[in-house]
């Protein structure tokens, strides 16, 4: 009896660890979305533009297709600085929709080397001259 309760809780203890990398590794998106904020930028809600140059991008059909895929996030800082970020559902619906889009594909040439990649988040676009990139490479 004991054996069997050991290996229960043992089995328990294993499965809830595995769950917990699983979850951990799988998503950047909140530490990118802290530094950017401690950077001083804001979230912002400019989405609905974004969302159907997306569709484009994604040969998507509608909006609720793309929303599965990715969120679209906006961060801005002042009038002219911004940073748009793409966080994709996981790391390999991001690496299946890339090879999917001549749009991202032209985009980024080889995915793994990439500064504009960070596991399941993509920076889309960013006011060149400004700190938007060096943030998001600081998130690696």
């Amino acid at each position: 009896m004991k054996k069997k309760l050991k290996l229960t809780f043992s089995c328990l203890a294993i499965s809830m660890a595995m769950l917990f990398v699983l979850c951990a590794c799988g998503n950047s998106f909140g530490k990118i979305k802290a530094a950017y904020e401690d950077a001083g930028y804001t979230q912002s809600e400019l989405t609905e533009n974004l969302q159907k140059d997306l569709m484009a991008a994604l040969n998507a059909e509608s909006e609720e297709e793309v929303e599965q895929v990715c969120k679209i996030h906006v961060f801005a800082k002042g009038l002219l600085t911004y940073a748009v970020i793409l966080e994709f559902s996981s790391t390999k619906e991001m690496e299946e929709q890339i090879q999917n889009s001549a749009t991202l594909k032209g985009m980024i040439s080889d995915i793994q080397n990439s500064d504009l990649v960070n596991k399941n988040c993509l920076l889309f676009f960013y006011t060149p001259l400004t700190d938007g990139l060096e943030i998001f490479k600081g998130t690696k």
